[in-house]
């Protein structure tokens, strides 16, 4: 089985509606001054691969971004956009924190031994 393929294998059967809430918090809302966020989700997915793939760095996982279509439409990315930038996957740790990642992570991780079990 490709990489890819059990990354998409293992993101269908996880749950990732608390998550998102989770993820979202950290951002600013809707109508709020600023930039809106590049689909933070879609950087959580990246983060999650890149874990699962034991991919060593964000600028390994944005190399693969680049070249992957069904790599790319996992962490949803549209065809015409840019994949992540290393600095996006960065910010993003950094917003959500190191402790409540790898929390989530962990729940994750769990959550799938679960499943494959």
């Amino acid at each position: 089985m490709e990489e890819p393929e059990f990354s998409c294998t293992i993101l269908s059967k996880l749950n990732l509606d608390d998550i998102e809430k989770v993820v979202k918090e950290a951002y600013h809302k809707e109508n709020s001054p600023g930039r809106p966020p590049r689909k933070p989700m879609g950087i959580f997915k990246a983060l999650i691969v890149k874990r699962l793939q034991q991919i060593p760095s964000e600028r390994e996982i944005c190399r693969r971004l680049w070249k992957d279509e069904n790599l790319r439409e996992l962490c949803d990315i549209e065809a015409e956009e840019n994949p992540y930038h290393p600095s996006q996957l960065s910010r993003f740790k950094k917003r959500i924190g190191n402790r409540r990642l790898q929390r989530i992570m962990n729940k994750l991780l769990k959550e799938l031994l679960r499943a494959v079990l």
